[in-house]
């Protein structure tokens, strides 16, 4: 198993980048179940923020094209589970999908919750409060 950047995932959903986008192709054209690319919740993150804030697309527009990699048999995304249910929860997503995943991996470690100064994400993301 290979882990793979924000900017590999990137340059495969975008194909913005000729060059870099057939080294993309050619590196996971060699991974398979057996050795797949993976994709930690950190790379989603950082996916999900530059598709929303650099190139303008919405939350549903990024959870299609995220769910759409889950069955992939190249990729393994670090907790599946919760990727798979976060991505298919798109109309419920009133907050920045990588707000979602911040506060579930502080949950996950043991935070009782996450506090923020975005107004959004502490009213639509569980376990996310404003500090006021």
């Amino acid at each position: 198993m290979i882990g793979i950047d924000t900017n590999i995932l990137l340059r495969f959903i975008l194909a913005d980048d000729p060059v870099q986008l057939e080294r993309t192709k050619a590196f996971l054209a060699n991974r398979s179940a057996e050795d797949p690319a993976f994709i930690s919740l950190a790379v989603i993150a950082e996916t999900c923020w530059v598709l929303r804030r650099r190139y303008g697309y919405r939350n549903d527009v990024i959870a299609r094209t995220l769910h759409q990699l889950l069955d992939a048999e190249e990729f393994l995304f670090e907790d599946e589970y919760f990727v798979d249910d976060l991505l298919t929860e798109e109309s419920n997503l009133a907050a920045d999908i990588s707000d979602y995943i911040i506060a579930h991996i502080a949950i996950r470690s043991g935070c009782n919750k996450v506090v923020t100064f975005d107004v959004k994400a502490a009213k639509a993301v569980p376990g996310m409060e404003l500090l006021q």
